[in-house]
C-alpha cells in the first residue's frame, strides 16, 4: 500500500512538473522540482532500516541539494557538480553493501570506458564550454565517477538499481550536450522525465534489494 500510495503521488507530481516546464509556470517549477525528490526521499524513509537504505537517502539528499544549486538564479552550476558527484560515490558505497556478482564483462568494462573518454573528450572541445582548469577537472572526475557507478550497478544484478543509473546516466549526458556542446530543443523533458524516473528506482530498490 505504501509503495503504491507514495509511486502514485510522485508520478503526478513528476508529470505536473514537466508541464510546468510546458507552460513556463515558475512557481510550480521551484516548487515541484525539489518538491518530487522530497517526496521520494520520504518514499525511501519508509524502508526497513539499512546500511543501504543509509547511503542511497544521502545520495538523494545530496541530489536534492544538487537540484537547489541548478535552480537558483545566479549560475552555481560548479556547486551542483560537486553535489551529484557526492551523491554518486554514496550510490557506489550503497551498492557495495549489497551481494554483488563476481565480475563485469571486459566488453561491457571496455565499452563504458571508451564512451566516458569520448564523451568527456567531445564536452571539452564544445564551443559553449567555459570554466577552464577547475571545470575540466571537475568533468572528468563526474564522469568518472558516474561511469564507476553505472559499473558497479551491474555488479549487484538488480533491475531497479541497474535501470536507475543508466537511466542517471543518460539525464546527465543529455544535460552535458545541451549545456557544454548544442541546446535540445526537448532538453527539459528529457533530462527530467529520466532523471525523476532513476532516482524513483533508487528508493523503489530500498525496498525491494536482497541484503
Amino acid at each position: 500500500m505504501t509503495i503504491n500510495l507514495f509511486s502514485s503521488i510522485i508520478l503526478i507530481s513528476s508529470i505536473t512538473y514537466l508541464f510546468s516546464i510546458k507552460h513556463n509556470n515558475q512557481t510550480l517549477i521551484y516548487i515541484l522540482k525539489p518538491g518530487t525528490m522530497l517526496m521520494i526521499i520520504l518514499f525511501a524513509l519508509t524502508s526497513t532500516p539499512s546500511i543501504y537504505a543509509w547511503w542511497i537517502i544521502i545520495g538523494l539528499l545530496l541530489s536534492l541539494i544538487g537540484d537547489v544549486f541548478l535552480m537558483v538564479p545566479k549560475d552555481r552550476f560548479l556547486h551542483g557538480l560537486i553535489s551529484f558527484l557526492a551523491a554518486h560515490v554514496c550510490y557506489i558505497i550503497a551498492f557495495l553493501h549489497i551481494q554483488l556478482q563476481q565480475e563485469v564483462s571486459v566488453f561491457v568494462t571496455v565499452s563504458l570506458v571508451a564512451i566516458a573518454l569520448l564523451f568527456f573528450i567531445r564536452l571539452v572541445k564544445g564551443k559553449r564550454f567555459k570554466g577552464g582548469n577547475p571545470l575540466i577537472v571537475s568533468v572528468f572526475t563526474y564522469i568518472f565517477l558516474i561511469t564507476s557507478m553505472v559499473w558497479v550497478s551491474i555488479l549487484t544484478e538488480n533491475p531497479f538499481i541497474i535501470m536507475a543509473a543508466f537511466l542517471f546516466y543518460f539525464s546527465d549526458a543529455t544535460l552535458a550536450w545541451d549545456r557544454f556542446i548544442k541546446p535540445l530543443k526537448y532538453r527539459h523533458y528529457l533530462v527530467m522525465s529520466t532523471y525523476f524516473l532513476a532516482q524513483y528506482l533508487f528508493s523503489l530498490s530500498i525496498h525491494k534489494v536482497v541484503l
